[in-house]
């Protein structure tokens, strides 16, 4: 019994299907912020203003640091970079 080799994608195809991966996720929200042939970094949301958190938990006399913590952990940019292989798997990093 033989075992068959998985056949490899061509450039062409694995470039198409980053780019359908990619524009599905700009649908869902995030941004392009960089992209070559078999690779793009991808971004949502928005960096914490910690300026004005700062400003916020002295005003506050420290309570507001409870939110800047929050907001930090939960909240923030979130990227994500995503590849399509020779054998034309997306895969996310």
């Amino acid at each position: 019994m033989e075992i068959a080799e998985s056949p490899l994608m061509s450039a062409d195809g694995r470039k198409s299907k980053l780019d359908a991966y990619v524009s599905n996720c700009v649908a869902h929200g995030w941004r392009v912020e960089s992209h070559t042939d078999y690779q793009a970094t991808l971004a949502k949301g928005n960096r914490t203003n910690n300026v004005l958190h700062l400003i916020l938990t002295i005003v506050t006399l420290g309570v507001w640091a409870i939110v800047w913590i929050l907001v930090a952990v939960l909240g923030g940019e979130k990227r994500q970079t995503i590849n399509v292989d020779e054998l034309g798997e997306v895969r996310k990093a």
